[in-house]
């Protein structure tokens, strides 16, 4: 009689992962890990709801302004400035040229010499304003207009930066500086 040998089997190690954690660490680690991720989910769940909230706010306030015209158009302090600035210092150089002009047709010569005889700027800009309005554009009208824009322009610079200032950015403090400005610029024009 014969014995069969049994066949040998080798068995495998196991090698699928155990989706139980082990020891009691590993779920303590699983645990955090969880309820970290679901307060992170939860954080940025907020943090999507502000925006939105924060978006929906600035469409508003977009939708507002769009629907001031005058608004919209209001240039910067510097164009207002500027603005001012070049338009007087080129009407300045106009009656200026004009006058030397005018001048040098006449005598054939640019020695300009006259004296004005007005007791402050006030009285000097409303009789070159009556001569200017009556047509009277002789050489030392044309040359009188262009000093009174010269000196025109500074203060309707400051009235310019006041009135914007008080009237865009509601800024009451530097409205009333400018207002003090213009005050000690015309009592200054008012004693020359």
């Amino acid at each position: 009689m014969t014995i069969d040998k049994p066949e040998s089997h080798q068995t495998m190690p196991n090698t699928t992962p155990n989706p139980m954690p082990n020891t009691m660490d590993d779920q303590c680690a699983t645990s955090v890990i969880a309820d970290d991720i679901k307060s992170h989910k939860d954080a940025i769940a907020k943090l999507n709801d502000e925006i939105k909230k924060h978006q929906q706010t600035i469409l508003t306030l977009q939708k507002r302004l769009s629907t001031i015209p005058a608004l919209r158009k209001i240039a910067s302090l510097e164009d207002i400035i500027s603005i001012i600035y070049r338009w007087g210092v080129t009407l300045t150089m106009l009656f200026f040229v004009a006058g030397m002009v005018r001048f040098y047709i006449k005598h054939d010569n640019l020695n300009v010499d006259y004296s004005m005889f007005y007791k402050n700027f006030y009285q000097f800009t409303e009789k070159e304003m009556q001569f200017i309005t009556l047509g009277h554009f002789r050489t030392e009208v044309l040359l009188n207009a262009g000093l009174m824009i010269l000196l025109l322009a500074p203060m309707v610079q400051v009235l310019a930066t006041g009135i914007y200032m008080v009237a865009v950015h509601k800024n009451w403090k530097y409205g009333a500086i400018t207002t003090l400005v213009l005050i000690i610029l015309s009592i200054s024009l008012l004693l020359h």
